[in-house]
C-alpha cells in the first residue's frame, strides 16, 4: 500500500472513549467494505477512561496523528469543526464525516459523504453502518462502541441520550459480553476520574474544545466523577492554572465543567473579562463563593451548555 492510499479515520483533538473507539470501530469498518486503506488515528492523548476500555478488551490505542500533510486524505469522527481538528487541515482532503454534535465550519471544494444525527454518541451511528453494510460485530467492537455510548451518555443520564443510544448500548454489551453494565460503567468512570497523578494542565486538555460565535472565542473543558468531594479537590487544582489556559489557547473566556455524574449537576469555573456575565445571562444564577457556578441538571456541554452561550452570544 503507497502513501498515498492510506486513508486516515480520525477523533477530535483531546479525544474523549467516543473519539478513540468510534475511529477504531469505524476504520475496521470501512477496511471491510473497502479494502486496506484505512487507519484509525488519535489527534491527542488516551485518557485514562479510555485507556481502561481499550485494556479490557484487549485493544490497542490508534498511532498519533500530529499533522497531516498536503493531500493527505482523512475522515473525521466526532466532530466537524476545524479548531477541534488535527493540525493541517486544510491542506487534507476530507473524505468523510461521521458526527452527532452542531454542523461547524468544516468545508469541502466537492460534496463528500456527510452523516450527523442527532443521537447522544458517534458509536451509535457507526454500529447502525456496520449493521446496514451486514457485517458481523466482534465482540471487541461491541465492547468499544458500547463503552462509548456509556461514557458520552453518561450512563444514559445526559440529556444528549436517546432511546437508540440505550437500545444500541444494552445490545452491544451483550455482544460485548459485559453482564452488569451499570458496574462496568462505574468502573469506566472511576478509572476516567483517577487524576491523582495528573497536572493541571494535563486534567484541563484531557477534554478540551474550542469555539468562536459572533467574533467571541472561548474554550471549554469538562471532568466527570462520581465523587462530588474530588471534583472540589479538582477544582482547587484547576483554577490557578485557568488564566494561562486562556493566554495560550488565545480565547476571550475558559470555563471548565466539573460535573458530578450522580448529582447530575456540574460547577462551573471560569475566566475570562466577561465569562462570568455570559453564565449568568445563559442560565440566571449567582456566583458561588466568587469562584464557581452551580449549575443543577447540567451535564452536557453539546446539548445545554454551548447551546445557552450560544444563544446569548448571538
Amino acid at each position: 500500500m503507497s502513501e498515498n492510499q492510506k486513508i486516515y479515520v480520525v477523533g477530535h483533538k483531546n479525544p474523549d472513549t467516543d473519539s478513540i473507539c468510534s475511529a477504531i470501530s469505524y476504520a475496521e469498518l470501512k477496511r471491510r467494505i473497502d479494502g486496506d486503506a484505512y487507519i484509525a488515528k488519535r489527534a491527542g492523548n488516551v485518557n485514562e477512561e479510555t485507556q481502561f476500555v481499550l485494556d479490557y478488551f484487549g485493544v490497542e490505542a490508534p498511532a498519533f496523528l500530529a499533522e497531516v500533510a498536503e493531500a493527505e486524505k482523512v475522515i473525521l469522527v466526532d466532530h466537524n469543526e476545524t479548531s477541534q481538528a488535527v493540525d493541517g487541515l486544510e491542506k487534507a482532503e476530507i473524505m468523510e464525516v461521521i458526527d452527532h454534535h452542531k454542523i461547524g465550519n468544516i468545508e469541502t471544494p466537492v460534496p463528500i459523504y456527510f452523516r450527523n444525527q442527532p443521537v447522544g454518541c458517534t458509536a451509535t451511528i457507526v454500529y447502525q453502518m456496520y449493521k446496514e453494510n451486514a457485517q458481523e460485530v466482534t465482540k471487541e467492537i461491541a465492547g468499544l462502541l458500547c463503552s462509548a455510548i456509556i461514557s458520552d451518555t453518561l450512563m444514559f443520564r445526559s440529556p444528549t441520550c436517546t432511546p437508540v443510544d440505550k437500545e444500541t448500548a444494552m445490545k452491544l454489551s451483550e455482544i460485548a459480553g459485559i453482564s452488569d453494565i451499570e458496574a462496568y460503567a462505574m468502573e469506566m468512570f472511576k478509572a476516567g476520574s483517577n487524576l491523582a497523578d495528573k497536572t493541571p494542565e494535563e486534567i484541563f486538555f484531557q477534554d478540551f474544545k474550542k469555539f468562536e460565535v459572533n467574533g467571541v472565542t472561548f474554550g471549554v473543558g469538562q471532568i466527570s466523577s462520581m465523587a462530588t468531594e474530588e471534583l472540589f479537590e479538582i477544582a482547587d487544582r484547576l483554577k490557578p492554572y485557568m488564566t494561562t489556559a486562556r493566554e495560550e489557547q488565545g480565547v476571550d473566556m475558559i470555563f471548565f465543567m466539573l460535573t458530578s455524574i450522580l448529582d447530575e449537576s456540574t460547577n462551573l469555573i471560569f475566566t475570562g473579562e466577561k465569562a462570568g456575565e455570559l453564565v449568568e445571562k445563559a442560565y440566571q444564577v449567582s456566583c458561588q463563593e466568587g469562584d464557581y457556578y452551580k449549575l443543577e441538571g447540567v451535564v452536557s456541554r453539546k446539548k445545554q451548555l454551548i447551546p445557552s452561550f450560544m444563544g446569548v452570544l448571538q
